[in-house]
């Protein structure tokens, strides 16, 4: 049921803190209210005047509404129901008839059942397991019933587990710490929130929706929007939206509006990680949507999922539908948190019911009674429970749960095989009850369960919201009956589920565990409530919020409904976390006297009298989440149960020491200091470029948390700080690979590592001249080839772009040596160069200015010789003689 209740968790605040001015102790919260002169009501249930006789699949809300359809006015038909049930979903149909949320149970074929009810006008309709939801004609309720596949069918009845955002809880839970000596805020870890709605006040405000008044969606004078938070950087600029409640079919007007309780949840997780980002999935819609809800979140990608809505009718002794769409994200690695709800420890159980006097008369006549006196004395049959003023809007459910198993969920299991009745009689104090006819209330019973179906009855309570003031406290006492020839149970428990408003069972309570269905699973870790105020950083006793609901109900059947062979009693709730904190729009304000924080010292335990603030285990879950993606975002390697197991082993043991209470109250700081010592966080790499050529710069970056110092290796080397950059030049080409290990503070390292593509560049390409020695204005050919090139480039002796080989004849004009260089490219950029020399010899000279060739050079040097030949002769007679006879030279 969606219990519209945030205020009286407030007031029930208010109360507490009037009567201790140093050290809150939000007990009950009648002090605080002023009874008034409106008249309960209660719904789901028959009087004694009325037949007993119901359809036998539907459960006692539906029953009821059937009962009085033909009252129904057409041009008031969802005035006139919310009359019926306000506990209950309405809603007109796109063809104008009025529709009823309802979650309907098949042993066979769902997508048989949701093809069947869709053809009867069923309307966002939803599947998950067994289980149908959607929005259902209330004229074709009888139809639906009618069908073969149909096993049972329930008004679907959401409630969130609203007390009254935060900051204060940032400071109290250490998680600002976390932050600042870790430089971490979550980036890159998405959690997602399943609640009543995101962005309705938005929808109210351009629709008339009044803001004021009692009935008003913003009666505490804060009518901030999603879009105005976002301005304000109380969100962040976008927030996945996946589903959002459809904000006008909230009820009215006997209930109140949507709370956008979803959008506060996720400022408190922004105020812990502002870095993370958010989706939400509206939980309103079914039990079959909302299970979808919590793997749509996780498809989505959020790695930590919150919720703080409930239903009534999820069982206590069985993980449920909702409980087993936990279980399965959670196997997947999702962090799962949901708020343990505020319902205190306000149940009775009775592990060997004794059955004995027989009703005679009354709604339950012939009805075996139920003894509650477990001990000596007189039997008594019945609970008296006192119910304090509540305000206009604000229901109480009295629940009723046995030991058989669920067949939502579990098609298999075979359902009740006890038939119980739920009674409510003998109203007295300073209040009536009446009933759905506005008659007073005698003895009226929700009329005894169909056998195979879920083990669960329910009664609402209620002031509703178009009341006029609040209603007067009022005691009532509660009957349960059994049908004598149906099988007695082995256990019975009764919750009454008021959310904070300070409720009593008067005789007989056992006060035990209120945690009621998915908070319970394995798969996820239910949250309590503690002030902020009231926690070590602000004062040195630690409490317990007295609303918060104890665990320790234990789990009898396996999610097939098989009973165990030895009951499982899981410690729930998980651990506690902090509420009360401040918020832009959902709460209260706490002022003057009624602000315990004024004398305070500590800045950051003082509240803000300008923001209301937001109560219960809703505002201590996503504190909780904010923590789990501060650790995920430092290592994205931890595991659901690392985290529990982190938060648990070092939260601060509550005062009262019991169970139930959780493990305590979370500490971030010291939990941070377990995730190195367990799995210590890998580093970050990154390059600042994927792919580089040989003997270009390429930068590396990383980062690591919670670790001393790391050491490089692969194609880097060197101890290095735990988090830096370095420019490197790789200078061989193929794939660099570096590694990075950090080591912790116990000595134990992690190692990441990232790759860089190195692209060869061409080698050096191959030149030569011939001949390698010419004479001015003699001509060479130079020659030139290269590998993998696409072009060269040629510098020194000569210039321009050249073909990757080719040739090229050249005639120096001038001596000397000539350097011919060529450079070489592909796309990954350019070659060493090469080079070739060339001499180039100058020329002779002669008379004329012109060369001389080698012939006539050497006839010149004959000549020379014959000349010095004949002058010898001439000096010696006998020489000239003997010349003579020689012939002369020419």
């Amino acid at each position: 049921m969606r219990i519209r209740i945030m205020v009286a968790v407030a007031l029930g605040a208010l109360a507490g803190m009037a009567a201790a001015a140093v050290l809150p102790q939000r007990e009950s919260p009648v002090a605080a209210r002023a009874a008034g002169t409106s008249q309960l009501r209660a719904f789901g249930v028959h009087s004694s005047q009325k037949s007993a006789v119901r359809d036998p699949k539907m459960d006692s809300s539906l029953a009821d509404i059937s009962r009085h359809l033909s009252h129904v006015r057409a041009a008031s038909a969802i005035q006139d129901l919310h009359a019926l049930h306000p506990a209950a979903r309405f809603a007109m149909s796109t063809s104008g008839q009025p529709m009823v949320l309802i979650d309907a149970v098949t042993l066979g074929d769902a997508g048989k059942l949701r093809s069947s009810l869709e053809a009867l006008g069923l309307e966002r309709s939803a599947q998950f397991k067994n289980d149908v939801s959607g929005w259902l004609p209330v004229s074709r309720l009888s139809a639906a019933t009618a069908l073969g596949e149909l096993h049972a069918v329930r008004a679907a009845m959401p409630r969130t587990r609203v007390g009254a955002v935060t900051t204060q809880g940032d400071f109290a839970q250490n998680s600002d710490l976390v932050r600042s000596e870790n430089a971490l805020d979550g980036t890159g870890v998405t959690v997602g929130i399943l609640s009543d709605s995101y962005d309705c006040y938005s929808v109210y405000a351009s629709n008339n929706v009044p803001a004021s008044g009692n009935a008003g969606y913003a009666n505490n004078g804060f009518n901030t929007t999603a879009a105005e938070d976002m301005s304000s950087a109380d969100l962040p600029s976008s927030v996945n939206v996946l589903e959002d409640a459809t904000c006008m079919q909230y009820g009215a007007p006997l209930q109140l509006p949507f709370g956008d309780e979803g959008r506060a949840m996720m400022q408190v997780v922004h105020d812990v990680a502002p870095g993370a980002g958010l989706a939400f999935y509206t939980a309103e819609n079914g039990e079959a949507d909302f299970a979808n809800g919590i793997e749509a979140l996780a498809s989505a990608g959020a790695k930590i999922v919150a919720d703080d809505v409930g239903y009534f009718d999820e069982p206590f002794f069985q993980d449920g539908l909702i409980a087993q769409a936990v279980n399965t994200v959670q196997a997947t690695g999702v962090t799962y948190l949901s708020a343990a709800g505020n319902n205190g420890n306000l149940a009775y159980d009775n592990t060997n019911p004794n059955f004995t006097a027989v009703a005679s008369g009354g709604a339950n006549n012939g009805e075996h009674v139920l003894n509650f006196n477990q001990g000596s004395g007189a039997a008594s049959t019945t609970l008296p429970v006192t119910v304090p003023p509540l305000i206009p809007g604000e229901y109480v459910a009295i629940v009723l749960e046995w030991d058989q198993p669920y067949v939502t969920g579990a098609p298999n299991s075979g359902g009740a095989t006890s038939q119980l009745d739920l009674c409510l009689t003998n109203v007295h104090g300073n209040d009536d009850i009446y009933d759905d006819n506005l008659n007073v209330l005698s003895t009226d019973c929700t009329g005894a369960n169909t056998l195979g179906q879920d083990p669960v009855q329910i009664i609402i309570v209620g002031n509703p919201a178009n009341a006029t003031g609040n209603s007067g406290q009022t005691t009532f006492d509660i009957m349960v009956g059994i049908v004598g020839s149906s099988t007695k149970p082995g256990r019975i428990k009764v919750a009454v589920e008021d959310d904070g408003a300070g409720s009593t069972i008067n005789s007989y309570a056992t006060n035990t565990g209120t945690i009621q269905g998915h908070p319970s699973a394995t798969g996820a870790a239910a949250v309590g409530a503690a002030f902020y105020f009231q926690t070590p950083n602000c004062v040195q006793t630690l409490a317990l919020e007295s609303f918060s609901s104890e665990g320790g109900t234990p789990i009898l059947f396996d999610q097939n409904g098989t009973r165990l062979a030895s009951a499982q009693n899981r410690q729930k709730p998980d651990f506690v976390g902090p509420d009360g904190g401040n918020d832009t729009f959902l709460g209260f304000t706490l002022t003057g006297s009624q602000d315990p924080t004024t004398g305070t010292t500590v800045s950051e335990c003082k509240n803000d009298q300008n923001f209301p603030n937001f109560f219960g285990t809703s505002a201590a879950t996503p504190h909780v989440a904010g923590i789990a993606a501060l650790f995920l975002q430092a290592n994205p390697s931890l595991t659901p149960a690392n985290i529990v197991s982190y938060l648990s082993q070092t939260a601060l043991p509550m005062t009262e020491g019991a169970n139930y209470d959780g493990a305590g109250f979370v500490q971030a700081d010291l939990a941070a200091q377990k995730v190195p010592a367990l799995i210590p966080a890998a580093p970050t790499l990154s390059l600042s470029a994927s792919a580089v050529t040989v003997n270009s710069p390429v930068t590396i970056t990383w980062k690591s948390y919670n670790n001393q110092g790391c050491t490089a290796s692969g194609n880097w080397t060197g101890s290095q700080a735990a988090s830096g950059s370095q420019t490197l030049t790789p200078s061989t080409a193929g794939t660099q690979t570096y590694k990075l290990a950090c080591t912790n503070a116990a000595g134990t390292s992690a190692t990441a590592s990232i790759s860089l593509t190195v692209n060869p560049l061409p080698p050096a390409p191959t030149i030569s001249v011939a001949p390698t020695s010419i004479t001015v204005g003699q001509s060479a050919t130079i020659t030139w080839s290269s590998t993998g090139a696409s072009g060269c480039t040629a510098s020194g002796s000569w210039s321009g772009a050249q073909a990757a080989s080719g040739s090229m004849v050249v005639t120096p004009g001038a001596s000397g040596t000539n350097t011919y260089t060529l450079a070489c490219s592909n796309s990954n950029g350019s070659s060493p160069s090469a080079s070739a020399t060339l001499t180039v010899n100058a020329a002779s000279s002669s008379h004329g200015g012109g060369a001389l060739d080698a012939r006539t050079l050497a006839a010149l040097a004959l000549l020379s010789l014959l000349s010095v030949a004949s002058r010898l002769r001439r000096r010696s007679g006998v020489a000239t003689k003997r010349r003579s006879s020689y012939p002369r030279a020419h």
